[in-house]
């Protein structure tokens, strides 16, 4: 199966703004951020197809996934 992926800010500029990965069947959102080499311990916001996700969360054919580091200032 294929998922998108967009990434967002140092992940961008590391990885690239999109990836498109070819996933096994049973595959879950800490599948994809292993196969991008991204930390499952890391501090990250994912989406999924518009809705926040969870690592244990499947992934599905045509799914769209945003991966971004949160969003600080003051």
């Amino acid at each position: 199966m294929e998922v998108r992926v967009e990434l967002g800010g140092f992940y961008r500029e590391k990885l690239g703004r999109f990836r498109v990965l070819e996933m096994e069947d049973g595959s879950k959102i800490e599948d994809v951020l292993n196969r991008l080499g991204i930390s499952a311990e890391a501090d990250i916001i994912v989406i999924k197809n518009g809705k926040h996700a969870k690592l244990d969360d499947p992934v599905a054919n045509g799914d769209q996934i945003a991966i971004f580091p949160p969003v600080g200032g003051g």
